[in-house]
C-alpha cells in the first residue's frame, strides 16, 4: 500500500478547492472521503455553502477530511481563515486507523494551506462559535492563559474544552492512550507536557521516543531543558522516532501570546520496517501532545529551528501573511 492518496477525479477536486478559496463565489466547504475504504483511493462527497450543514455529512464507520471557510473578526477587520478537519470516526478499528494513518500527510497536503487542524471523532466540534473562538484565540484577541488546574498542574494557553481529556490513572506501570493503535505512554511524559504548558515552570521543551528505539515499546521520556529550540535539536538521534513539544511567544498587536510546536522526528537512518509501525501510533501520540498550536514534522537537522517554528506560528496566528 503507498502513503500517497489521490482522488480518481482531480478535476472535481481542483474545481472545489478553488471555490473555496475565492471570495466571490458562496461555497465555503468541501468535505473529502475515501472511496470502497480504500486508502489510496478520494472522492469530493460535497462542497457547499452552509458550514453548519458539515456535521450531517461525516461518518462514524469512516476517516473522513474537510476544509472549511469562516470569518474571523480582528483589531476591527474581517479576515478570512480556512479550517482542516480530520475526521476519525469513532467506530473506526484500530487496524482501520492504522491503513488510513500513512496516507493522512497526502490528504492533508492537497488541503493546505490552512490556519486551524481540528481532529476530532465528534460533531459537537463543527460547532461555527466554538471554531471562531479558537481561531480567535490563534490570532491573539483573546487572553490564552487561563487558571484551569489538570492534574495538579495549570494547563497554559487554552480553554477549559481544549484540554486533553484525563482517564483514571494506572495503578503502576506506564498509562495506556487510547483512540488509537495500542501504544503505552509512560507517566513522566505526560508530566513532561505538563510542565511544558505550565505557567510558572521554567520547562521550555520536552522529548520523548520509544523505550530501546523498538516501536512496539512504550514511549518514555528522553529529556527535557529550558533553553531554545537548538537545545532541544542536540538531542535528536538520527536512527530513533521522537516527540517533542516546544514552548515559545508570538507578538500579536503588542500582546504576547505562548504558543506551543508539537514535533515529530523521524530521523533519517531509521529501518523502513520502524518507519511504518511509528506511521500507526501517529494519532495516538498526537493526542497525547495535544492541544498545540502548529505541528513540526522532520527527518534532519535542517528540519529544525527557530526560525522554521515561528514562519509556521506566525502563519497560524495570523501575523504574517499565510494563504498565497
Amino acid at each position: 500500500m503507498s502513503t500517497s492518496a489521490e482522488f480518481d477525479d482531480q478535476v472535481s477536486f481542483d474545481e472545489g478547492i478553488k471555490s473555496i478559496r475565492d471570495d466571490n463565489c458562496p461555497e465555503n466547504y468541501i468535505v473529502v472521503g475515501h472511496i470502497e475504504n480504500d486508502p489510496n483511493r478520494l472522492t469530493v462527497l460535497k462542497v457547499g455553502e452552509d458550514v453548519s450543514d458539515m456535521p450531517e455529512l461525516f461518518d462514524d464507520t469512516q476517516m473522513m477530511y474537510a476544509l472549511a471557510r469562516y470569518e474571523s473578526t480582528f483589531d476591527m477587520s474581517t479576515t478570512v481563515k480556512f479550517v482542516y478537519f480530520h475526521w476519525v470516526g469513532d467506530k473506526v478499528s484500530y487496524v482501520k486507523k492504522g491503513r488510513f494513518g500513512v496516507v493522512h500527510g497526502s490528504v492533508e497536503e492537497k488541503l493546505s494551506p490552512y490556519h486551524l487542524f481540528i481532529e476530532t471523532s465528534s460533531k459537537e466540534d463543527f460547532d461555527k462559535d466554538k471554531i471562531l473562538q479558537q481561531l480567535e484565540e490563534n490570532t491573539g484577541k483573546k487572553s490564552k492563559v487561563i487558571e484551569t488546574v489538570t492534574s495538579g498542574m495549570q494547563q497554559r494557553g487554552f480553554t477549559q474544552t481544549q484540554l486533553p481529556k484525563r482517564g483514571p490513572a494506572t495503578k503502576s506501570g506506564p498509562g495506556i492512550a487510547t483512540g488509537g493503535a495500542e501504544i503505552q505512554i509512560a507517566p513522566e511524559v505526560l508530566t513532561a507536557v505538563h510542565d511544558v504548558k505550565a505557567d510558572g515552570n521554567d520547562t521550555t521543551w520536552m522529548l520523548a521516543q520509544y523505550e530501546g528505539g523498538d516501536p512496539k515499546s512504550p514511549i518514555v521520556l528522553e529529556s527535557t531543558g529550558t533553553g531554545n529550540i537548538d537545545e532541544m535539536k542536540s538531542h535528536l538521534c538520527d536512527d530513533s522516532a521522537m516527540y517533542g513539544l516546544y514552548r515559545t511567544t508570538d507578538k500579536v498587536d503588542d500582546i504576547v501570546t505562548v504558543k506551543f510546536t508539537y514535533i515529530q522526528w523521524i530521523g533519517g537512518k531509521l529501518k523502513p520496517m520502524r518507519k511504518a509501525k511509528v506511521s500507526t501510533n501517529k494519532g495516538v501520540i498526537e493526542k497525547t501532545f495535544s492541544p498545540y498550536h502548529v505541528s513540526l514534522f522532520a527527518t534532519e537537522q535542517s528540519d529544525v529551528s527557530e526560525r522554521i517554528v515561528m514562519d509556521k506560528i506566525t502563519s497560524a496566528s495570523g501575523t504574517r501573511s499565510h494563504v498565497k
